[in-house]
């Protein structure tokens, strides 16, 4: 319960900057009513003017700065007198001033809209029962006649059974009105206590700016631990100006450790995580083509070691990681042709190919990466940019071809071919299939399974490669546990057909089979669009989800940025969990909440793309898309980039640096080296310097 508010104290300012207005002024300014100024005029710094009123008094002036927060940011006044700058709030305090790494709206005065703590729900549960019966009192006046003050006086109006609530549980008048107050403007979430405002910030780094780029120079950009950079504001503190107020440790860690993930992925871990890990990214939508209408393409390798007993060009028992060429229907996810080789080339998407189309026919559309060996492949293939055009496609290919033996596989089929974007393996969602493979199939060879990575690799496999070398050297492969990549190959085709008989989840397969999806939808039938709507929710609900490449996931649906503010916040809550807010009967929207509460921003289901790359409008968004990625990773980069230039322009140095300084590291090292010298080899061809009697004698032999 809260007691009678404390005085608050203020220190005057002593500059020409503290602004004094009248009782009109400050009721205009504000929007206050005259009950509302006289309410809480005892709050405020007051002083006589030169003035005088009509009735003979001195006018009465009130300092502009000892208003509230919320009146001085009407007004244009901040805390301590000043005129506030553009972007500043009237705490005093310019936002993201005191927090480098964020974008992310700081709280304020505004009331939140829900309550995940607990505590806090139980306490605005609480004030809500006091605050009842006086909200409820005009629908009933009569029911409250038996009640009496401590005076003894009826209670008969509200203002008494305020007071009568005031007395029975020990608050004061005024907290119960500025609860009455606050529950009229936020409803039921204002009732809980307000945040600090300074929750989630360090107010050392806010007022210690060339602190906070140091730290933040040494542990994102040269990538040092919280203990180097408290030691290096330790060792730095006369340049930076701090003097004796020095941060303790748990102050730099835990403001460093506040830095959002996707400045630390970009900063520690480089590009490439942070695109997988940050960069939003668009979904196709899988229900407008048809079975078998588009081929998807790309190769594999399989993270197990078998020895060879198929390839002629290796000997046998050779250990090799099969490569995989997979054709994946683009509508149903089947596996219409794959492969497997040593070296991938065009010959391995050859024999896929030919698989695909002598079991089911040509495909319209080929989908692939920019490899050398799916250039070739596509060589004389009809761009898709043409397909839709004036072109007459007779003569585009009369006009591109000269010879049959010029045109690529793709070519003499007649497939339509697009290559994908440049080293961006989202473009192709043959990637997940290949995750899938890896994750269910790969990794039942437990005792051959190389993990993908030396260091992920089980010491199970790492012994096993060892003695398959050993007895390959020793002519016994026979006797070695690496299968034979023949029963691999087998294994892996019983694995796919199990695949295609297995109920898939994804977008457009309702609950089927791959098998049954390709057969059911194909191009030459007329089958109806299956139902992507989920079952409706009965009740309204708030979940928590993790942000993830700017999106949430809810209710499998994908739900992502439209603006670029929004863009721009969940970019900022990568990695972090948020609260979500949706009502089950309108899936177009939700809005995403910080933990506590506070709305952050507005996001909207996804509109996946159709696949069509002649159609200009879908350009126009993967285009969109790709400046979003852009501006969102220069953004990352800049911030980076400014920090180390700020930090070194205050004097930051590397750990490097500062060693080199603090140990006077001499340059001069030929003393510490204890390398010996290359011996030199005589020269064969080297003749001994002629004696004195040569010397002599090809003198004589010269005067004659």
């Amino acid at each position: 319960m809260s007691a009678q508010p404390a005085t608050s104290l203020y220190l005057l300012p002593s500059s020409s900057a503290a602004e004094w207005l009248t009782a009109e002024q400050v009721m205009t300014a504000t929007g206050w009513s005259r009950r509302t100024f006289f309410r809480n005029v005892s709050g405020l710094i007051a002083r006589d003017s030169d003035r005088t009123a009509p009735n003979g008094r001195k006018v009465r002036e009130y300092l502009a700065a000892s208003l509230p927060a919320e009146a001085r940011g009407k007004i244009g006044v901040s805390g301590d007198g000043r005129k506030l700058q553009a972007g500043e709030s009237a705490g005093g305090l310019i936002p993201n001033q005191s927090l480098l790494f964020t974008s992310l709206p700081s709280p304020t005065d505004e009331h939140r809209i829900t309550l995940p703590d607990p505590e806090d729900q139980a306490q605005a549960e609480q004030r809500l029962g006091i605050l009842k019966p006086i909200l409820e009192f005009g629908d009933d006046p009569g029911r409250y006649a038996s009640l009496r003050l401590k005076d003894g006086r009826p209670v008969t109006s509200p203002t008494r059974l305020l007071m009568y609530q005031a007395e029975t549980h020990d608050i004061a008048e005024r907290t119960l009105k500025t609860w009455i107050q606050r529950y009229r403007a936020g409803g039921f979430p204002a009732l809980a206590d307000k945040q600090r405002s300074d929750k989630n910030t360090s107010r050392w780094f806010a007022h210690n700016e060339k602190a906070a780029h140091l730290a933040a120079y040494l542990h994102l950009i040269c990538q040092q631990s919280y203990r180097v950079c408290h030691e290096a504001i330790q060792q730095d503190a006369e340049m930076l100006g701090l003097g004796d107020d020095l941060p303790s440790y748990e102050t730099v860690r835990a403001w460093l450790a506040s830095a959002p993930p996707y400045l630390k992925a970009y900063a520690r871990e480089g590009r490439r995580a942070y695109q997988e890990r940050m960069s939003p990214y668009i979904s196709r939508h899988y229900a407008d083509v048809a079975s078998n209408q588009i081929w998807v393409s790309d190769h594999m390798i399989h993270d197990v070691e078998v020895m060879n007993d198929c390839f002629p060009e290796a000997p046998y028992g050779t250990p090799i990681r099969l490569r995989f060429t997979c054709l994946l229907d683009f509508h149903s996810r089947y596996v219409v042709g794959a492969s497997w080789c040593w070296e991938g080339s065009s010959r391995s998407i050859a024999t896929a190919l030919r698989r695909a189309a002598l079991r089911h026919g040509a495909c319209e559309h080929f989908y692939c990466d920019n490899g050398k060996d799916y250039r070739k492949v596509a060589k004389g293939a009809m761009p898709a940019y043409l397909a839709k055009t004036a072109v007459d496609e007779q003569e585009w290919w009369a006009n591109e071809t000269r010879w049959l033996d010029e045109i690529g596989i793709l070519g003499r089929l007649q497939m339509k071919v697009t290559h994908c974007i440049v080293r961006h393996p989202q473009s192709k969602h043959v990637e997940r299939f290949f995750r899938t493979l890896h994750e269910r199939f790969d990794k039942q060879w437990f005792q051959n399974y190389t993990g993908g990575a030396p260091h992920l690799r089980p010491d199970a496999t790492t012994a096993a490669m060892e003695l398959h070398r050993k007895l390959v050297k020793q002519g016994r492969a026979n006797e070695s546990f690496h299968p034979p990549a023949s029963y691999f190959i087998a294994a892996c085709m019983a694995w796919i057909d199990e695949y295609h008989h297995r109920v898939h989840e994804g977008e457009g397969m309702d609950g089927r089979t791959p098998a049954q999806v390709f057969e059911q939808d194909r191009l030459d039938e007329s089958r109806p669009m299956p139902s992507e709507r989920d079952l409706a929710l009965l009740l309204a609900e708030q979940t928590r989800r993790k942000v993830r490449e700017c999106s949430i996931e809810l209710n499998k649906r994908r739900y992502t940025y439209y603006d670029a503010e929004s863009r721009d916040v969940l970019h900022e809550m990568n990695e972090r969990d948020v609260l979500v807010a949706y009502d089950p009967n309108d899936t177009e929207g939700v809005a995403i909440l910080d933990q506590d509460g506070h709305f952050l921003c507005w996001a909207r289901e996804e509109q996946m793309l159709g696949f069509n790359p002649a159609d200009p409008e879908i350009q126009q968004q993967i285009g969109q898309s790709m400046a979003d990625r852009r501006h969102l990773e220069k953004s990352a980069r800049n911030l980076l980039e400014g920090i180390a230039r700020t930090a070194r322009s205050n004097g930051a140095r590397t750990p490097v640096e500062m060693l080199a300084e603090r140990t006077k590291v001499s340059p001069i090292v030929e003393a510490t080296l204890t390398h010996r010298a290359p011996k030199l080899k005589p020269d064969p061809e080297a003749a001994a310097p002629p004696s004195a009697a040569d010397i002599a004698q090809n003198f004589l032999e010269a005067l004659k």
